[in-house]
């Protein structure tokens, strides 16, 4: 594949406000009603609301989260910290993973940071947990911000932990990872930021605004329109939901960005009444939103602090395979330290991470030199 000519994006504005309170941690409270996965690592957990910053407008906002202490004393040193970025469940107000025993499905990849002996953090995001201000979903930069800012709140709760920190993601949370890694030398300072993971990162996803217009697109990115679109609305206030879902996509708005009860059940079954033409844009003007939309949340937009793991399914049918192989020619092309693995017949929603997270996650810490394909 040709890569053509790329010119990394400026870095966003940031208000000197935000900038002098990001991290800063506004509450904390115990966590006692966790998943067992949790619970039987003796884990101590805190849900904490801490300060970050709007990647669009710049400016301060509150944000809510999760930590996780492992058991037992700290190593000397202290221990590092690893920043999770979750794949979206929902997007109403409700659906931040603090709010939830099982963290909305993301309890067994805690459980396994704790047995690695590592302080996790987990972001709910803006908007998700806490409705300070609207959740922008894939907005890059706010994921960065959140993902960073998060770990300076993890040492307020969790003095006994070094400066090292890593983040790692799944789909949005691997752009939020991904994001991350680029924002973490200007945003991150006074942090040693040591490397990313991005599994099946949602991080060019602008093909699927022709797939729309021609009815190609899969039904499992049929099923995360509403979620798009969504996101496209953060950015567009202007853009017209009905432009974009029509059919049953048009109807129970509510129900379609659900992430508990009756309601995401009902989304669950109402999947396969969705039909080709229900995505398509009424008119070429909203159309070409879209694709503007999707070409600004995009990533690479500038060379990693750090180096990237990439991990994705080749039969993905929501971030295509090809898709990510392109964000990381343009990572290579930047500069950038990438380990990238395709699992070849694993999709979006059955990737295993596999131990070659683990190991990188270590070996990252311990400073040793990243594997590189660029």
């Amino acid at each position: 594949m040709s890569i053509e000519p790329w010119d990394p994006e400026a870095l966003p504005v940031v208000s000197d406000a935000a900038l002098q309170d990001r991290g800063d941690l506004i509450s904390s409270t115990e966590l006692t009603d966790l998943d067992p996965l949790i619970t039987d690592t003796q884990a101590s957990a805190f849900r904490v609301v801490y300060q970050s910053t709007s990647g669009i407008d710049g400016l301060p906002v509150q944000v809510s989260g999760s930590v996780f202490r492992p058991a037992g004393p700290a190593p000397e040193g202290g221990w590092n910290i690893v920043s999770f970025g979750h794949a979206p469940a929902g997007l109403s107000a409700e659906c931040g993973p603090s709010l939830y025993p099982n963290l909305l499905g993301f309890a067994s990849a805690i459980a396994s940071l704790m047995k690695l002996g590592m302080v996790a953090v987990m972001t709910d995001y803006q908007g998700l947990g806490i409705s300070d201000r609207p959740h922008a979903y894939l907005e890059p930069n706010t994921a960065g911000f959140n993902v960073i800012d998060a770990v300076r709140a993890a040492k307020a709760v969790v003095p006994e932990t070094t400066s090292k920190w890593a983040a790692y993601g799944v789909a949005q949370g691997g752009q939020a990872a991904w994001s991350a890694a680029e924002l973490a030398d200007s945003y991150g300072t006074g942090l040693d930021f040591v490397g990313s993971v991005a599994l099946a990162p949602t991080v060019d996803l602008v093909q699927m605004a022709e797939l729309s217009t021609t009815n190609w697109l899969t039904r499992d990115q049929q099923v995360i329109m509403p979620f798009l679109i969504a996101g496209l609305q953060s950015a567009y206030p202007e853009a017209k939901e009905t432009d974009y879902l029509h059919g049953s996509l048009a109807t129970n708005h509510a129900m379609w960005l659900a992430c508990s009860g009756a309601l995401a059940d009902q989304r669950a079954k109402s999947n396969d009444k969705i039909n080709p033409a229900d995505t398509a844009p009424s008119t070429p003007e909203a159309a070409e939103i879209f694709k503007t939309w999707l070409t600004d949340v995009s990533l690479p937009k500038r060379e990693a602090s750090a180096p990237l793991l990439v991990i994705n399914g080749g039969q993905d049918a929501v971030v295509r395979p090809m898709w990510v192989q392109h964000a990381v020619d343009v990572g290579c092309e930047l500069g950038d330290t990438i380990q990238h693995i395709v699992r070849p017949e694993q999709t979006h929603y059955n990737l295993d991470a596999g131990g070659e997270t683990a190991l990188w996650l270590i070996q990252r810490f311990a400073g040793e030199p990243a594997p590189n394909d660029c």
